[in-house]
């Protein structure tokens, strides 16, 4: 059902992402905070003048009174990443609109759970995958679509980053954590969007993190081969000295290196005998705004889908992310 003027938000979670969303979604014309739910009392208060619903034990009564508000259009589902799926089925049968932080799910098939309960409800869903709601992500799409670089032969991506030790939480926890799928699904939403059906091939090794109850992966590298010689490497580490969250895409002509990947502004084109082409994209206003402008139109429109992240694209990169973390 389409949306008609104001599209009022609530936001499940009350952590620092949540935070940055309800800043971006101020500037936002046509959209609205007007709840949030959470565990903490205190810590929802910084989210005022929006409605708080409150539960200080594991905060699931508050989340449902939160859903059930028919003031509520659309959910930016910001809870930790063992939470999404439950919570987006929740929300989607509920009648709400989910924007779900990344990643999505934890496997393809809680993926294929909630894309189904997304198309048995009619209720949008998309995953905030936000490297493909920048301006620069349409212009790299342009520049492939010309055909002028050739045909993609080849992706190497990385999300190598330093969460130091203050960035603990569900990060640590045996269900949920590792930096795989909280710093992988990011560069492995390239490789999906860029490579077609399931790998012929897959290797990888990780390394992993001592925590209590088990271990989590905190560092890694995969190499990927599908159909037609189409290679891929993904690398990804959460205590990484160097900073790289690249992605470069080789040609058959050429090529494009995309810098900070995960939310570009910034490539450089590669054209065999000519120089260097430096492409530019700010952000407008900031890397939240292009998805929730797009999320907006979609729900305003009564889309079922988005094209930009449609459900297929979610449960192919839990596909993908499995297949990974089955080669570990």
């Amino acid at each position: 059902m389409a949306v008609e003027g104001t599209v009022r938000w609530g936001i499940l979670g009350a952590g620092g992402i949540a935070k940055r969303f309800a800043a971006s979604l101020a500037g936002v014309a046509g959209a609205e905070l007007v709840a949030v739910s959470g565990r903490s009392a205190e810590r929802l208060a910084a989210f005022a003048p929006a409605r708080v619903y409150a539960d200080g034990a594991d905060g699931a009564s508050a989340h449902e009174r939160l859903l059930a508000d028919p003031e509520v259009d659309a959910i930016y589902l910001a809870l930790p990443h063992s939470m999404h799926a439950r919570w987006a089925a929740c929300a989607l049968r509920a009648g709400k609109g989910v924007l779900c932080e990344k990643p999505a799910v934890l496997t393809a098939d809680e993926a294929r759970e909630v894309a189904a309960v997304a198309r048995e409800t009619g209720a949008l869903f998309v995953e905030a995958m936000k490297c493909r709601f920048v301006p620069l992500h349409s212009r790299v799409q342009a520049l492939l679509g010309t055909g002028e670089l050739g045909r993609v032969y080849r992706i190497d991506c990385a999300q190598l980053v330093d969460y130091g030790e203050g960035r603990l939480g569900y990060l640590t926890e045996p269900v949920g954590g590792g930096a795989l799928y909280d710093l992988g699904c990011y560069p492995m939403s390239w490789v999906e969007e860029l490579t077609c059906g399931a790998p012929t091939g897959v290797s990888a090794l990780a390394r992993w993190k001592e925590v209590p109850g088990g271990r989590v992966d905190w560092a890694g590298r995969a190499e990927l081969l599908f159909a037609g010689g189409v290679e891929a490497t993904v690398a990804w580490a959460g205590d990484s000295a160097e900073y790289d969250c690249s992605c470069l895409i080789t040609c058959e002509n050429g090529g494009i290196a995309v810098e900070r990947a995960h939310r570009p502004e910034r490539a450089v084109v590669h054209r065999a005998g000519r120089p260097d082409e430096v492409v530019e994209a700010p952000y407008d206003p900031d890397d939240f705004h292009g998805e929730i402008a797009h999320f907006c139109g979609l729900l305003r429109a009564g889309a079922a889908e988005s094209p930009v992240m449609p459900l297929a694209a979610t449960v192919r990169s839990a596909e993908l992310l499995d297949a990974v973390r089955a080669a570990m």
